[in-house]
């Protein structure tokens, strides 16, 4: 009888952008052990993405896991959960673990390999949280294979593919050209307003009146659609609020573009390929944005220094964006892809009878 192949646990407890931006860090991980299966603990909706898309094998909810870890055995999930960690052979959180809690923990799972470091540790060296994502693999992983793609022999830039077989789950129907906007984030504070959103739909719509516009939205996102819709009454688009995140990842692999904040879905977006234009508040981009080629970051001066001077910044001159803005950066982006397209890279987005002026 065969012997079933060692785990590699991995233990995010961020958010959705928090943990695709660990998904060059993952696969460092598949390229340094591949006869490991690895197990995502996290984000319960990414990971049902990160199985989707093969990057993972398995997935669950990481609630589950910081249950036996804080509160001690839960009759319900202890046998099943101890079974998987049984298989674990190690096991990466990139969690604060000050008191050793989860350390301990996982010992006495049976899980003696661990690293645990947050990604916010002030001590890393590294700006961008891809970055600090990799650094902390460096027990496990030369610091020249971390850095580069050659030394993984593992495309650490390579898109996120769906499986088209999930494609009915989408409520709505696909119309092409397709441009999606999502006007909200998990943060009021990163929102621009609703007057730049509806200008950006209505510059769209004046280049192309035919174009496709779909509103997304997240349970967060209430508000800032309403207050959207509210100045898009004379306008026909469609809304796409209150389905999982994998049925709306099916949905973003046709689009066109996508516009956006810093926010979980538009790092989807930018890990799906889809050519993206994103509005970035306080967040530092150096730091949060996406590193893609088709991707492109607007943002203003901000004065803001931590949480407590954003939370009382009213006005957010960083997001006093203009609408010509916006769209020259979407000609910008787009033409810029069509480019790359013509010298052989591929986006399954790219639109083949496109032409320049690339919005039109």
């Amino acid at each position: 009888m065969s012997l079933s192949p060692p785990s590699l646990l991995i233990v995010h407890p961020g958010a959705l952008g928090d943990g695709l931006l660990a998904l060059p860090a993952l696969r460092v991980l598949q390229a340094t052990f591949p006869g490991h299966r690895m197990i995502w603990f996290g984000h319960k909706e990414l990971g049902e993405v990160l199985v989707d898309a093969q990057e993972v094998h398995q997935s669950y909810s990481f609630d589950r896991l910081e249950l036996l870890a804080y509160r001690g055995p839960n009759v319900s999930h202890y046998e099943k959960i101890l079974s998987i960690l049984g298989r674990c052979e190690r096991a990466i959180g990139w969690l604060e673990d000050s008191e050793g809690i989860w350390r301990n923990w996982l010992r006495t799972a049976g899980i003696q390999n661990c690293i645990l470091r947050s990604p916010h540790d002030p001590t890393l060296l590294h700006a961008h949280m891809a970055d600090r994502y990799m650094e902390i693999l460096q027990p496990w992983v030369q610091t020249k294979q971390v850095i580069s793609d050659r030394e993984t022999k593992v495309n650490l830039a390579r898109l996120l593919v769906l499986s088209k077989s999930q494609s009915a789950r989408t409520p709505c129907s696909i119309k092409e050209p397709l441009v999606v906007l999502h006007a909200g984030s998990g943060s009021r504070y990163k929102c621009a307003s609703p007057v730049l959103w509806a200008s950006i739909v209505n510059g769209l719509m004046m280049v192309q009146p035919h174009r496709n516009i779909c509103l997304v939205g997240g349970p967060a996102d209430t508000d800032s659609l309403r207050n959207v819709q509210g100045l898009l009454t004379h306008l026909e688009y469609t809304i796409l609020t209150g389905i999982d995140l994998l049925s709306v990842g099916q949905y973003l692999q046709h689009a066109r573009l996508f516009i956006g904040h810093d926010s979980g879905l538009s790092h989807l977006a930018a890990s799906l390929g889809i050519p993206s234009v994103l509005l970035f508040g306080p967040t530092d981009p150096a730091k949060w944005a996406p590193r893609r080629t088709h991707v492109a970051v607007i943002r203003k001066s901000c004065h803001c220094i931590g949480k407590a001077s954003i939370a009382h910044c009213t006005d957010r001159p960083c997001l006093s964006i203009l609408p010509h803005e916006v769209l020259a950066k979407v000609e910008e982006v787009l033409c810029g892809v069509k480019a790359s397209a013509t010298h052989g890279a591929t986006f399954g987005c790219v639109d083949e009878a496109l032409n320049v002026p690339c919005l039109g």
